[in-house]
């Protein structure tokens, strides 16, 4: 029996042991003396949850070769519950009570101390640091921001990145505010304390499980916590999106302030992580972590209000160190307890400075000590103030290394707490004391460092402003030698360095502030110090240092070289980059002492360097000068050769070398002049030329006769020769060249200039190209070689013109006339320029000309038979155009417009009236107009008229005339000469005037009288058929012809007897020859 009771209680203790019970923590230590250090853990745990271990708990140590874990033993446990007093009608406080779930309800919450003993920490940290941890099981499934929180336990961490000197970590002097209500603002200030006045930076923190492993490797082992959708880390509580009346967390990363406002009520882990820094290097972290509650609250119970005690409302103060710190601090509270009664308020606060039990100047770190009127806590009923009071002096700018520094903040907490129940309402102010270094005087840089001749060194510096009057001295050191001077005179601006041969660092200090305990210091500045060596090889090599590794804004980018010939004159050498420190002089002096120095221009002073020299000689020629390009100048149409700028400075000239016609190499000129590196002379010929330079310098060899010191001849480089054939038709040149040589050519270009105005007309890599021009145009066309050393050559320029085809020394489209069916054009042009067809276009009813044939030049005439043209429409107007040697429509000769007659007929009168319009665009112009007339079935030979020719209509009496039942006319226009020597004459057609025929027949005739024979009359009419019949009156025919001009002389034709006397019937048919058919029928009396 009793083995079971045993195991079933290992069993519960086992179970406790891992309850969720854990609220936060957080894990400092602190300096001992020597190598020792002393670690403290905070767990806060809630109550209503296991127990803790009341003996002892483990650190673990990472990264430290020598130490693995830390045993922290149980110091103490402080119920940290909201207090209040109870009233009636009011719940009872909440109490942690004693043992597992003791606690009398959510917000009970217990703070837990373990201490080591002292822990001797040696070696250097590595660049992660020692990392000391804590861990524990579960977290309570109550938390509202985390994912299964009781899945997940605890890590704590502090960190030691350094032990250069004795460092504590920083340490919360205020336990955490755990409680709160719903929809009330939530301030809270940690109060985090760097005991050695370095300086904290604040943000949030990753909360961590338990380790898993054997290893500490975040976020692997152990991992972060799972925050809920809408939390993270930075984001802790609730936001807007869960409630409007929200106002999510934030941290201030300078005082620690953490603030929100949250509606939703439930359970919060925030983590807050303090980062110490000395001199900008990080030192030490801490970490503490809290599961804030957020409780519905009745009552309408508000937080104290506490008053700002600076102007502005501030709770921020700046003095100057020896300034009296004195203010006020009220807070007050109207609310009452649930039975009516006032409120009691009690103050208790935290800071980095107060003397003994808060009310004395002595007993902190640095006194003069804060203090109060009344030591903490204070209360009072309704409302409460105190009175703070704080003798600053220069001590409390100085760190803990004892250096004076600009500004030192303190930070001071106060808290001021209602006695409400369940959940009193508590209000934080955090106030900062910014203390200044009044005066402190920045130290000027040293603007530049000379050196004399006898290599003694002048700083230079600006004097600086006397702030405050704090100014003390001016103080001069360099690294090799440490402190060299010291000046008082503020107004001094350089300190005399007796020589030394080699170059130093300095740096000023300017020693000010508060005591005069303050030293400022400058850049650290070398002087110039120039050293050289001679290699006798016709050389100097110098080198240099730089003032700076970076050249300062003021700086000239450049290093300027001096050399000194003759004796105490310096000439500029050369510049070279602020990065390059050294340079090789090539000596172009025969055999001379030569001094250097080496200056660096800033905006207020120069730097110069000692003046080291030797005995130098030129021993070089000068080197094999490189032909850039050979080619022919653009502008001048002269031969230009190109090359290089000798890299031996003490170059005289150079040699210009061609071949003869035997192909030897033979001097062609000389130059003057390091940097006369070009040449230009006329050439009497295209090319291509072969060209070779070499240069010479200033010293004479030792030959006989003496020479000057000569370089090797360049290689050779030729021209190139372009030559053309042109297409004239296709409008082509035909560009062919000759490779050029002394170099690899990448492409080449072609390139045509007019008017210079310059055209690229195409590239290649062959040695031809055919150029689509422009007819008339006048071209210079030069083949420009791309050449592989970056350079370009051109050729001889090709100029020529691109011809046209020779337009036709005369052109006169010389007649249209009609004949017949068709008009016929006539077109005279100069064929000798190889025109061999006309284009004849008509003129359509629109108006517009269009093409209706083309016809060849045969004996400068081109002769077209317009056959698809109706004459009787109107007059037609012609034009015509030649097309040239090369197939290429020319210009258009004149026009000229057919004549076109009309006519009508006074028919009883038979009186004509002929009009037409006038011949156009003869050049001779219209002499007359020969009318001719038709009456017949011909025309006749002679005009019967001549007009002049403003005439163009004229009348005609046709009524003696026989006519076969028209008139026809035909009207000609007759050219006067022309410039051409030669007259044409144009045709109209034939316009034909109709008459009605007429038949005349007597009613009575005497075959034995005087009129014998009868027949009828018929004008105006040519008959084709003609039928003439007698008839008597029993209907026998007794004469009858077919010829018009038979007529009945009386006798019966089938008897030959004489008819008697009577009356007979005629009839008369007659087909015109326009097939109209005309009958006349009547009665003739027959009387003998």
């Amino acid at each position: 029996m009793f083995r079971v009771v045993f195991l079933l209680s290992i069993v519960l203790f086992c179970q406790n042991a891992f309850a969720s019970h854990v609220m936060g923590g957080e894990i400092s230590y602190k300096h001992l003396g020597g190598t020792n250090y002393q670690f403290e853990l905070i767990f806060y745990r809630d109550c209503n949850g296991a127990d803790v271990n009341p003996v002892s708990e483990q650190l673990k140590v990472w990264n430290n070769p020598s130490l693995t874990s830390i045993t922290v033993n149980f110091v103490s446990r402080q119920d940290i519950s909201p207090t209040c007093s109870p009233v009636a009608g009011s719940p009872g406080p909440l109490l942690c009570g004693t043992g597992s779930n003791g606690g009398n309800g959510q917000g009970a919450v217990e703070k837990v101390l373990y201490r080591s003993a002292a822990i001797s920490l040696t070696g250097v940290p590595p660049a992660n640091g020692w990392i000391f941890t804590y861990e524990n099981f579960s977290r309570s499934n109550t938390v509202s921001n985390l994912m299964n929180p009781s899945n997940y336990g605890i890590t704590l961490a502090a960190k030691i990145y350094s032990l250069d000197s004795p460092d504590d970590s920083p340490v919360f002097f205020q336990d955490p505010h755990f409680v709160s209500c719903a929809g009330t603002p939530y301030t809270f200030n940690g109060n985090a304390i760097d005991p050695n006045l370095d300086s904290l930076v604040f943000s949030f923190g990753i909360p961590y499980n338990n380790i898993q492993g054997a290893s500490y490797n975040p976020p692997v082992d152990p991992i972060p916590v799972p925050f809920e959708v809408g939390f993270s880390a930075t984001n802790p509580t609730p936001n807007q999106i869960l409630n409007p009346g929200n106002i999510p967390a934030s941290l201030n990363p300078v005082s620690g302030e953490l603030t929100f406002t949250c509606v939703n009520i439930g359970n919060y882990v925030v983590k807050v992580l303090v980062k110490s820094y000395r001199q900008g290097i990080l030192i030490s972290e801490v970490e503490r972590e809290m599961q804030l509650i957020v409780m519905p609250c009745s009552g309408g119970n508000n937080p104290p209000v506490i008053m700002p005690p600076f102007p502005g409302n501030s709770f921020d103060l700046t003095v100057n160190a020896g300034d009296l710190v004195s203010f006020n601090l009220n807070a007050s509270d109207a609310d009452l307890l649930q039975d009516g009664s006032p409120q009691t308020l009690t103050m208790t606060g935290s800071g980095p400075m107060y003397g003994t039990n808060f009310t004395s100047s002595t007993g902190c770190s640095i006194a003069p000590c804060a203090n109060l009127t009344t030591g903490f806590p204070l209360t009072g009923t309704g409302s409460i103030n105190t009175n703070f009071n704080w003798q600053t002096t220069c001590d409390h700018i100085s760190d803990a290394q004892g250096n004076t520094i600009s500004q030192m903040t303190y930070t001071y907490v106060f808290r001021v707490q209602d006695d409400y129940c369940q959940v009193p309402q508590v209000s934080y102010a955090t106030v900062n004391i910014h203390v200044l270094n009044p005066g402190i005087i920045a130290a000027p840089e040293i603007n530049c460092i000379q050196t004399a001749n006898t290599n003694d060194l002048t700083i230079f510096w600006n004097p600086v402003t006397n702030n405050n009057n704090a100014f003390v001295s001016y103080q001069i050191y360099s690294i090799q030698n440490g402190l060299i001077g010291t000046v008082t005179d503020i107004n001094a601006n350089s300190f005399i360095v007796p020589a030394i041969y080699t170059h130093h660092e300095f740096y000023l200090a300017v020693q000010s502030g508060c005591n005069g305990g303050t030293l400022r210091y400058s850049d650290t500045i070398s002087n110039i110090f120039l050293t050289l060596v001679n290699p006798n090889n016709g050389t100097a090599v110098l080198n240099w240092n730089k003032p700076r590794a970076t050249p300062l804004p003021t700086y000239n980018e450049y290093f300027y070289i001096y050399r000194e010939f003759p004796t105490n004159f310096f000439s500029f050498l050369d510049s070279v980059p602020y990065n390059q420190t050294s340079y090789i002089d090539t000596i172009d002096l025969c055999d001379e002492f030569i001094r250097y120095r080496v200056n660096l221009a800033t905006t207020t002073c120069n730097f110069n360097s000692n003046r080291p020299g030797d005995n130098l000689s030129d021993m070089f020629t000068p080197d094999m000068p490189v032909i850039y390009s050979v080619g022919f100048d653009t502008t001048t149409y002269l031969m230009n050769i190109q090359w290089n700028q000798n890299g031996q400075d003490d170059t005289y000239g150079y040699v210009i070398y061609t071949f003869d016609a035997n192909g030897f190499l033979y001097e062609l000129d000389t130059v003057y002049g390091i940097g006369t590196t070009n040449y230009s002379y006329l050439v009497n010929a295209p090319g291509p030329f072969s060209y070779s330079v070499a240069a010479f310098d200033s010293c004479f060899t030792s030959a006989n006769p003496p020479t000057f010191q000569t370089s090797a001849k360049a290689l050779v480089h030729t021209s190139i020769l372009a030559s053309y054939t042109i297409n004239m038709c296709a409008e082509q040149a035909n560009l062919t060249w000759s490779l050029y040589g002394g170099v690899g050519v990448t492409n080449y270009e072609i390139w045509s200039k007019n008017n210079n105005q310059w055209t690229l007309l195409g590239s290649t890599n062959d040695m031809s190209f055919l150029a689509q021009l422009t007819r008339g145009q006048s071209y210079c066309i030069f083949i420009k070689a791309n050449l592989g050393n970056g350079k370009v050559a051109f050729s001889n320029p090709l100029c020529f013109l691109m011809p046209s085809p020779t337009a036709p020394a005369y052109h006169y489209f010389k007649l249209a006339t009609v004949n017949g069916e068709f008009i016929e054009l006539f077109d005279y042009v100069d064929a000798s320029v190889g025109i061999t067809e006309i284009i004849f276009e008509r003129k359509d009813t629109l108006g517009n000309f269009e093409e209706i044939g083309r016809a060849p030049v045969v004996g400068n005439v081109a002769h077209f038979i317009d056959e698809d043209v109706e004459l009787s429409l109107q007059a037609w107007e012609y034009r015509s155009m030649y097309v040239d040697s090369c197939g290429n429509p020319g210009a258009y000769a004149n026009t000229n417009k057919t004549i076109f007659a009309t006519g009508s007929a006074d028919q009883y009168n038979m009186i004509n009236t002929v009009s037409w319009n006038p011949y156009e665009l003869f050049d001779g112009d219209v002499m007359e107009y020969h009318v001719y007339r038709n009456a017949y079935g011909t025309f006749e030979n002679t005009p019967m008229a001549i007009v002049p020719n403003n005439v163009t209509s004229l009348t005609d009496d046709v009524s003696a005339l026989r006519t076969n039942g028209e008139v026809c006319y035909r009207i000609e226009a007759v050219e006067g000469l022309n410039s051409y020597n030669f007259s044409e004459t144009s045709r109209s057609i034939d316009v034909c005037i109709p008459y009605d025929p007429l038949v005349f027949v007597p009613n009575a005739f005497t075959p034995d009288g005087l009129n014998p024979i009868f027949y009828p009359v018929v004008s105006n009419a040519d008959p084709k058929n003609y039928t003439f019949s007698i008839i008597d009156r029993w209907g026998q025919i007794v004469f009858e012809t077919s010829d018009p001009t038979m007529g009945w002389d009386g006798k019966i034709s089938s008897s030959g007897l004489d008819a008697t006397n009577d009356v007979f019937l005629y009839r008369i048919e007659i087909t015109t020859q326009t097939d109209e058919l005309i009958v006349k029928r009547g009665y003739v009396t027959l009387i003998r």
